[in-house]
């Protein structure tokens, strides 16, 4: 599979919610939903300690344009349809992507504030489609600590199943052995009803 000539779409649209392609220009924006609950990522993604700056934020959305182009990781930005403001960020990241099989993992964030409103479930819910549609996946993984229960609630929702629990698979800042649990789906037709358009 020559992943560079897989025509990924831009933009995706659910019922409550457009994910965008990162690009110049996102940056303040993607700041604001980063810094409401930051501590959060910090705990349960292994984020950097310090929050970056709104100018160093604004440089990752344009490397990651650059990535998602190359198909080397491939983000999109997170946008209520009602206000057009960022939510969260979703992700096939490039650590949980085996080409060959080809297989893949979806990671995902939500600001504090806007959390429990089903946003992560619903984008996740599209990234699996266009993992199954368009890069024609075999298996879908969602990685979570098992102490972080809002986040392992999420791939249950979908119709991901329990696959196997690795202590010490993901660094903790406590310096604790975290308990990472590994969710899998092998099938579109597993996955709930959901209508996207891209």
């Amino acid at each position: 599979m020559n992943r560079i000539l897989i025509n990924l779409p831009e933009i995706i649209e659910t019922p409550r919610l457009i994910l965008q392609m990162p690009k110049a220009g996102f940056g303040e924006q993607l700041h604001h939903a980063i810094s409401d609950g930051y501590e959060d990522y910090v705990q349960w993604l292994n984020w950097p300690a310090k929050m970056p700056s709104v100018e160093a934020v604004e440089e990752d959305c344009r490397k990651h344009h650059a990535e998602f182009i190359l198909r080397d990781f491939i983000r999109y930005l997170i946008l209520d349809k009602k206000t057009n403001e960022i939510v969260g960020r979703c992700a096939i990241p490039s650590f949980q992507a085996n080409w060959l099989i080809p297989q893949f993992g979806i990671s995902y964030f939500i600001r504090k504030r806007e959390r429990s409103k089903g946003y992560a479930t619903e984008s996740c819910h599209a990234m699996a489609l266009l993992a199954f549609k368009v890069l024609s996946a075999k298996k879908l993984e969602i990685f979570c600590d098992a102490e972080n229960i809002p986040s392992t609630r999420i791939p249950l929702k979908l119709g991901f199943k329990l696959e196997y629990v690795q202590k010490g698979g993901w660094p903790r800042k406590d310096g604790k052995l975290a308990e990472l649990q590994t969710y899998s789906i092998f099938s579109e037709s597993d996955l709930p009803n959901l209508v996207i358009t891209w």
